[in-house]
């Protein structure tokens, strides 16, 4: 049974491929979850329409991120925490903290995005990875500090 993938799928193929599939593999899965649809004569310039505004969207979303990342690459934000002996921090920075932060400066980024390898639980400067889109990453440096009580 021929069907158009309208996900991405490891193992048939991309958004808008024509694939031919096992019918009951497309009936009890593909077109349930809404991973594919028919092939039918009539869908073909749907299809090809939808994939053409997902390119046009894909596009936007990609010259924000550019933009983003000039303005952002090399970046440093402050976060002022409570600390207690040796400059351990009483709880941890998260890159919720770090989202949040950035949030307050004007920018909108995803906590998902911010890359830690492990909660922040010391005072200190740290390189924080920041994945804007698909390819395009960025680092900006965090400065954390103890908070004046």
């Amino acid at each position: 049974m021929e069907v158009i993938l309208l996900e991405d799928h490891p193992h048939l193929g991309g958004r808008g491929d024509v694939v031919n599939v096992a019918r009951g593999y497309a009936r009890n899965y593909l077109i349930p979850k809404k991973l594919a649809v028919l092939n039918t004569p009539s869908r073909q310039p749907t299809i090809q329409a939808e994939e053409q505004f997902h390119n046009r969207e894909v596009s936007k979303e990609k010259e924000s991120a550019e933009i983003l990342k000039e303005e952002l690459d090399g970046f440093t934000i402050n976060i002022k925490a409570k600390t207690g002996i040796e400059g351990k921090l009483y709880g941890s920075i998260t890159s919720k903290d770090i989202a949040c932060v950035l949030e307050e400066k004007g920018y909108i980024i995803d906590k998902r995005s911010i890359k830690l390898e492990d909660h922040i639980k010391e005072i200190g400067n740290y390189s924080i990875e920041i994945s804007l889109f698909q390819d395009i990453k960025i680092n900006i440096n965090l400065l954390v500090e103890e908070a004046d009580d």
